[in-house]
């Protein structure tokens, strides 16, 4: 079954595995391609998704130094035919005028065999971009280019802290976006406001919801904690201070809020009877830190399986 078939699917569970292209310097992208399939042999993974990071000014200092990586549909082809599973590839497309976007679409979606796509913005609106907008490049994805032998699966990000995002989910939908997947979540008040208000106005507009894919990364260092805040992951100070604890190592305790998070907005979603699919997207931030998030896929596709987790996941219902 496709990964699109499956997101549509609300009841059925989807685990999509994030993970950046590799640095040149690191070998070449067959080799790597090679290593994840093996330690992904481990799980059940729906999709590898790629992202795309760019230095933008307004972050300040990256406190992680960048280094060239791979292109990221050239490694997303390369995952398809080694591991097996679907590439979904993240698109920033503010930085380039539209006609080089949708050029770089197509290509994408014709040359490189690349059917799912997340549309990404800039990082502040206050910023004059050259490229298309997110509903602007969605339009143009849904409307022209797959009306017209094209052939791509667009998602979105949801930023659960981000005001009134929930307003932005059904903008985002009306223009094209599939799903959504959200920033790292460290903590779930700020994703569960976000859910119950996107149910609220889905129930008024009398549509239905896409699945929201909720982001976790196990983090083992300051450096970690670090990045993702550079990244934009908001980190409560409380539970800055807890992963930061003794006993019990960083990495344990990431796990541990990464379960607590998703058990809270999987029991806001029972008890609120709310039809949101979700799912869960696994990020590793590190290469590091690959096994322990491979943990984490192991973790919910375990329960999964033994305590119907999947229904939990495909909205509980």
């Amino acid at each position: 079954m496709r990964i699109r078939d499956k997101i549509k699917k609300p009841r059925r569970p989807v685990v999509a595995y994030e993970i950046l292209p590799p640095r040149e310097k690191d070998g070449t992208l067959n080799s790597y391609a090679e290593t994840i399939s093996s330690l992904l042999s481990q799980t059940h993974i729906d999709a590898i998704n790629i992202p795309e990071v760019h230095d933008e000014a307004g972050r300040g200092d990256r406190p992680v130094a960048n280094h060239k990586r791979g292109e990221p549909r050239e490694f997303g082809r390369l995952l398809q035919d080694i591991v097996g599973i679907e590439a979904i590839i993240n698109r920033v497309v503010v930085h380039e005028d539209y006609d080089t976007q949708m050029k770089w679409l197509e290509q994408t979606n014709k040359d490189f065999e690349i059917e799912n796509m997340i549309i990404v913005g800039g990082e502040s609106s206050n910023v004059k971009y050259p490229g298309p907008t997110v509903n602007e490049a969605l339009s143009a994805i849904s409307n022209t280019y797959n009306n017209n032998t094209g052939d791509i699966f667009c998602g979105g990000i949801a930023i659960p802290s981000r005001n009134e995002e929930s307003k932005n989910l059904i903008k985002k939908s009306k223009h094209g976006s599939e799903f959504f997947t959200t920033q790292v979540l460290y903590d779930s008040e700020n994703a569960i406001k976000m859910i119950n208000n996107y149910q609220e106005r889905c129930n008024e507009l009398k549509t239905f919801p896409r699945r929201i894919l909720l982001s976790f990364a196990p983090v083992s260092s300051q450096k970690n904690i670090e990045f993702l805040k550079w990244l934009g992951v908001e980190i409560p100070d409380y539970t800055e201070r807890y992963l930061q604890g003794r006993p019990g190592s960083m990495k344990e305790r990431s796990l541990d809020v990464a379960i607590e998070v998703l058990n809270e907005i999987l029991t806001n979603i029972e008890e609120n009877d709310l039809r949101v699919p979700v799912g869960l997207n696994v990020e590793h931030i590190m290469s590091y830190n690959f096994q322990s998030s491979v943990e984490i896929c192991l973790l919910y596709t375990s329960d999964a399986a033994d305590e119907g987790l999947g229904v939990d996941l495909g909205g509980r219902r």
